[in-house]
């Protein structure tokens, strides 16, 4: 694989770190999008001039949530159709601009946010944004980091967040990154279980809460009942999309027409599946656990084809993400050393986020 040299690991703060000025000048776009291309298309506007600056940086705090601050020169970010059907990513995203401008279209709403402007989306959606000279601040959530609570954010409408309670958010989320920087990677999963409380005090309210299983289905958007229908059978190999529709409570015909955008009902399940067993070999607590027994708990009784599809998704093998495990915390498809390196990958954006995706 090609070497990413502008992109690097420090073990001692288990950072991952995106640079465009370690390239050479002449190749800062071309480095930028061989990074996060797979994410959105990324083009320049004329106040950048021929050579772009960019820096990414990104903690894994635990849990699958990912704190990053990034700035950017002038440039547009566009993520089409095409790259969602491929990435399949549906983290949820809170952002926050520190200073600079941006003009965000995403699915559902239209707006130009400035400095202490705090947004939600899901990054399931197609957008486009124009950036001036900007830096802000993300908190990526995976929607299995806690069911009830991403049921709730995913129930509040995309866009700008307004009221007390963002506001503390906001400021939460500002002063992270030089925490998580000033942290030992032990004392990250500290910080993870700070904002997971954070997020639903500040911006859910125990009546904007979504009801726990027993309560009214109906009150829970159609798609995180379709993931629960799949957690609760995620040990069967048999679970078939025409299965899922009845314990999800949809016509087939329904469901089909939900996830025809990504890809399929089977692929989707599949991918849920994966993403959970990647999860689980990087979980300490599950370190007892044989791969066979991951890989059969997640719905793969065969080991062969858990390995064949694993290494599809992900461009690595389980055992070598269960090795990194046992070397310490780390970020499981890259090797650390005491020192920042640089990092083989095919793309910077799927190191980040860890999701499966078609190649």
């Amino acid at each position: 694989m090609p070497q990413l040299t502008n992109a690097t690991l420090d073990s001692s703060t288990a950072m991952l770190v995106f640079d465009t000025d370690r390239a050479p000048l002449g190749g800062r776009l071309d480095a930028w999008n061989a990074a996060f291309g797979s994410l959105n298309a990324i083009t320049i506007v004329s106040e950048s001039g021929e050579h772009p600056s960019s820096r990414s940086e990104n903690w894994l705090l635990g849990g699958g949530l990912i704190v990053s601050r990034t700035r950017v020169t002038p440039a547009n970010f566009v993520r089409d159709a095409a790259r969602t059907r491929r990435d399949s990513l549906d983290h949820l995203v809170l952002r926050v601009l520190q200073r600079g401008q941006g003009r965000l279209r995403h699915a559902g709403f239209d707006a130009t946010t400035g400095p202490g402007d705090l947004v939600l989306f899901s990054m399931h959606e197609t957008w486009s944004v124009e950036w001036e000279d900007a830096e802000w601040v993300s908190l990526c959530i995976p929607r299995d980091l806690d069911l009830r609570l991403t049921a709730g954010l995913a129930a509040l409408p995309s866009g700008l967040l307004r009221g007390a309670g963002a506001g503390l958010m906001a400021d939460m989320m500002l002063a992270l990154p030089a925490r998580a920087a000033a942290a030992r990677a032990d004392e990250l999963p500290t910080l993870a279980g700070a904002i997971h409380a954070a997020i639903g005090a500040c911006l859910l309210s125990s009546a904007a809460l979504p009801p726990g299983p027993s309560a009214d289905a109906a009150a829970i958007p159609v798609k995180e009942r379709v993931r629960r229908a799949i957690l609760r059978n995620i040990d069967s190999a048999r679970l078939t999309p025409g299965q899922l529709a009845v314990v999800a409570g949809l016509s087939r015909s329904a469901l089909y027409r939900l996830y025809e955008s990504e890809g399929g009902v089977a692929r989707y399940i599949q991918q849920v599946r994966l993403s959970l067993a990647h999860a689980a070999l990087r979980d300490p607590l599950q370190s007892d656990k044989s791969i066979s027994a991951i890989a059969e708990a997640h719905g793969f009784p065969a080991p062969s084809d858990f390995s064949r599809a694993f290494r599809a998704a992900f461009g690595t093998a389980p055992s070598e993400v269960r090795a990194a495990l046992a070397a310490g915390p780390a970020v499981p498809v890259v090797r650390r050393s005491s020192q920042p390196r640089s990092m083989s990958r095919r793309d910077f954006a799927s190191i980040i986020y860890a999701t499966p995706s078609s190649r």
